[in-house]
C-alpha cells in the first residue's frame, strides 16, 4: 500500500509541470520578434522584418492555428487593381498554418493539417520557453520559407490580453 501511494505521489509529482506548462500555452501570442541563423554562414537576420506581425492560438484541444506576416509587404489601393506581382509579394510575406501540437516538458511538437504554401513537412519540433506572458520558441533547422536556405528561427512571442468583458 505504501508503495502504490508513493508511486501515486511521485507520478503526480513528475507530470504536473509538464501540465501546468501546457496551460500555460493555452491562449492568443502576438509576435514580438522573429530572428534566423543562416545555417551555412552563422549569420543572423530579421527573418519577416524588424516589425514583423502575426498572432497564433494553442487551445486546450490541441489545436494550433498561426498567421505570420512580414512587415514591409504591398498595400495595393483594391482587390480589384491588385497587380499579379502584389499578389506574389504579399504570397511570399506570410505564413499561416493550422494543426495539432503536442507539449513534452519544454518540446513543443506541431503537425500541420493545413499551411499557406501547402508545404506541411516544414519545423515541426521546437524548444519552448514561457516566463510570465513571453514565449520563446527555437525552431529546429529547417529551410526558410522565404527563400528556401537552412535556417534555425528564435520567435519570441507575447500573450494577449482577453477582451474585457462588458
Amino acid at each position: 500500500m505504501k508503495t502504490v501511494f508513493l508511486g501515486s505521489a511521485l507520478l503526480l509529482a513528475i507530470s504536473f509541470p509538464v501540465l501546468a506548462a501546457e496551460k500555460d500555452l493555452y491562449g492568443t501570442w502576438k509576435m514580438v520578434s522573429q530572428s534566423q541563423k543562416l545555417l551555412d554562414t552563422g549569420e543572423i537576420r530579421m527573418g519577416r522584418g524588424d516589425v514583423p506581425n502575426g498572432y497564433m492560438t494553442y487551445s486546450p484541444d490541441g489545436r494550433v492555428i498561426g498567421v505570420i506576416t512580414s512587415d514591409k509587404r504591398p498595400k495595393p489601393e483594391s482587390v480589384a487593381k491588385m497587380s499579379d506581382q502584389q499578389r506574389i509579394e504579399l504570397f511570399n510575406s506570410m505564413n499561416a498554418y493550422a494543426g495539432t501540437f503536442k507539449l513534452e516538458g519544454n518540446k513543443l511538437t506541431r503537425r500541420y493539417d493545413v499551411t499557406h504554401n501547402e508545404v506541411t513537412d516544414r519545423a515541426a519540433l521546437g524548444e519552448i520557453k514561457i516566463e510570465g506572458r513571453k514565449l520563446t520558441m527555437v525552431n529546429e533547422p529547417a529551410r526558410a520559407t522565404k527563400d528556401g536556405k537552412r535556417v534555425q528561427t528564435t520567435t519570441v512571442w507575447e500573450k494577449v490580453q482577453a477582451p474585457a468583458k462588458k
